[in-house]
């Protein structure tokens, strides 16, 4: 967590999010960099000083935020803001992959206006287009430390260790157990595969399957309260899985709809 990626349209929903880059930075001396993008949406006749007020105002906006961060930080915990024109979702996944960044954290809900809106196309498009870990922070959702991380997995099993570093570091770092779960589909089904138990070796963890008719972000969602717990992870996958769960269905709605912050992981094997 040495990069972290911020994106933000300056509404309080986005500063949510900031609250776990904060913590997160000062608890790995990370670099958090708060990204905010703007596109104007008609260029037929479009007057280059109304595009100029659009960026001076998202620059000033920018510094006064980074004003109000950078007392929170400790140690070797930093800030930088960057304000870019273009569509959100290629330029932050672009970003977060090819500069190196280890985790973006973004809002599933914003501001509206001249802002950008971050609203179900930009933070599910950032989650389909980036290979790196995406933690999504539900609306109004106020930070609270990260004590009991519940990781909903499939029977597909993870392909290498890599896959769920982040899930092991934030484990650590926060001193969280984690609450593997799993959602059983009847006979077909070949419950959780035990290479995650190995993986999962550095963190306290336990082990917890449920056969249930309900629909996979109902078990979820009712296992997280159940549990009281602070943070769920999920891994998306190109196929099965997250075919489904990051489909407009499951992940969606999760993504939208769940209790608690969403840390995305990506296997690509």
């Amino acid at each position: 967590m040495k990069k972290i990626l911020v994106p933000t349209d300056f509404s309080p929903n986005a500063e949510n999010a900031l609250a776990y880059a904060t913590d997160f930075a000062n608890k790995c001396g990370g670099q958090v960099t708060l990204l905010h993008t703007y596109r104007l949406h008609s260029s037929a006749g479009m007057l280059l000083s109304v595009e100029k007020f659009i960026e001076e105002d998202a620059r000033k906006e920018m510094d006064a935020l980074i004003r109000r961060l950078e007392p929170k930080l400790r140690g070797e915990a930093g800030v930088e803001g960057r304000v870019i024109r273009g569509d959100p979702v290629p330029i932050i996944s672009d970003m977060a992959d090819k500069s190196g960044y280890s985790l973006v954290i973004m809002g599933t809900q914003g501001a509206t206006g001249l802002k950008e809106v971050f609203i179900g196309s930009t933070t599910n498009g950032v989650l389909r287009n980036t290979n790196t870990p995406v933690l999504a922070i539900p609306n109004n959702f106020a930070f609270r430390p990260i004590r009991k991380i519940v990781f909903a997995v499939d029977a597909a099993g993870i392909s290498h260790p890599g896959v769920i570093s982040m899930l092991v570091q934030l484990a650590k770092k926060c001193r969280a157990k984690v609450y593997v779960f799993h959602q059983g589909l009847g006979e077909i089904d070949d419950g959780i595969d035990p290479s995650i138990d190995i993986y999962l070796d550095e963190v306290e963890h336990s082990f917890h399957y449920e056969l249930d008719e309900a629909s996979i972000n109902e078990g979820i969602n009712s296992f997280v309260a159940d549990y009281n717990a602070d943070l769920l992870c999920m891994v998306r996958r190109r196929r099965s899985f997250l075919d489904e769960v990051f489909h407009v269905s499951v992940t969606t709605r999760e993504v939208f709809n769940s209790p608690v912050p969403l840390l995305v992981l990506h296997d690509q094997g």
